[in-house]
């Protein structure tokens, strides 16, 4: 009986393993692998520590963990950083994706959960791209869900003129977007579209509100809100207005666009950062960036606090994405429930954590101890 039990014992604990393995562990080490890999192009533009600074940031880093030596991204936060006494609560980018997002979220959960065919579900009381197709798994669905054929999808979208066509599922960066003007392209490309993908939402196109188009109207250029949510508060973290340019349709950094921070006011911040880091204080195409009021974004904040709690079960940190529409009013765009981009966060507000630093880190490193 004895033996029995302790096998049984056996067999949980290498469950345990195998399950931690599985849903932690691999997802650990593919987001530093991935991390180190798109350090190259920031590298140039980093700064060089001095002995002190470097003596800094270790000693703040000791109660926690302890840091890599090469202090790599604390480098490339040196060179943007005009606070040097803030330049230690800054979070390596790596530490930020493979251990405090994964202590706040569960990316299994957050996968599952993360479908825009979901969105009407999830937010059916918030303004939002009316969607006018879902493509899922082959099959043509209307908003209700409902299904339809394939020439039915084709003529809904036809009649709607313009239509955005986006990955339902693990979209990032601007990537897995198409645009369809039925005035330049014919119904035959969308219909390549979708045979060609398993999951896709299609949406009709929106107007943004013209502080917003004027900076560049060639794309939605949306506000990113990261906010955590701590003994039922929700905090708003850090937000930024991502901004296409040069005509590129979408305002992703990491597709070329740039970024620029948002004080709680509303207003813009002095300068914008591409990805890899260089500056500049006015859009290519001419918008000065410092004191530009961003119209509705006391009301974004305000949303983002409303909703934040529908995903506690998954996530508590969460990055919202915003357009304005003509009228002042959110749009939700879309939601990323784990793998939130940080290092623009950073670049133009400074430590993301800022005050709440300690505590954050006390939380994930020593509770876990």
């Amino acid at each position: 009986m004895i033996l029995t039990d302790q096998i049984a014992a056996l067999r949980i604990k290498l469950r345990d393993k195998l399950i931690r393995f599985t849903t932690f562990d691999l997802v650990k080490a593919s987001r530093v692998r991935h991390t180190n890999r798109t350090f190259g192009r920031k590298k140039p533009q980093s700064l060089a520590l001095s002995a002190a600074q470097r003596q800094e940031i270790l000693d703040y880093w000791k109660p926690y963990r302890k840091l890599d030596k090469r202090l790599h991204w604390f480098a490339f936060y040196n060179a943007i950083c005009t606070d040097k006494a803030q330049l230690k609560r800054h979070i390596p980018d790596h530490i930020f994706y493979s251990e405090i997002d994964l202590h706040f979220t569960s990316p299994r959960q957050c996968e599952t959960l993360d479908d825009k065919n979901l969105y009407d579900l999830y937010f059916h009381d918030v303004r939002m791209p009316r969607t006018i197709v879902r493509w899922i798994d082959g099959q043509a669905f209307d908003k209700h869900y409902q299904p339809i054929t394939m020439e039915q999808a084709l003529q809904r979208c036809a009649s709607a003129r313009q239509v955005v066509c986006k990955d339902a599922k693990l979209s990032s960066g601007g990537h897995g977007v198409r645009f369809f003007d039925f005035s330049q392209c014919t119904i035959d490309d969308l219909k390549k579209c979708l045979s060609g993908n398993a999951c896709l939402n299609i949406q009709e196109a929106i107007t943004q509100h013209e502080t917003l188009n004027r900076i560049h109207d060639k794309s939605i250029n949306t506000l990113r809100i990261m906010s955590l949510m701590l003994d039922g508060t929700v905090h708003i973290l850090s937000s930024v207005l991502r901004m296409g340019r040069d005509g590129a349709r979408v305002d992703n950094a990491s597709s070329g666009g740039i970024v620029c921070g948002i004080n709680t006011d509303g207003t813009l911040k002095e300068f914008a950062y591409d990805t890899a880091g260089r500056r500049c204080s006015q859009h290519p195409q001419g918008t000065v960036f410092k004191g530009t009021r961003i119209e509705g974004y006391d009301k974004c904040c305000a949303l983002v606090k409303r909703l934040a709690g529908r995903f506690a079960t998954a996530t508590r940190l969460i990055s919202w994405d915003f357009a304005v529409g003509e009228d002042g009013e959110p749009i939700l765009i879309e939601v990323n429930l784990t793998y939130g981009e940080l290092d623009f966060h950073q670049m133009c507000n400074g430590p993301i954590f800022g005050d709440l630093t300690e505590e954050i880190l006390s939380r994930v490193y020593q509770q876990s101890k």
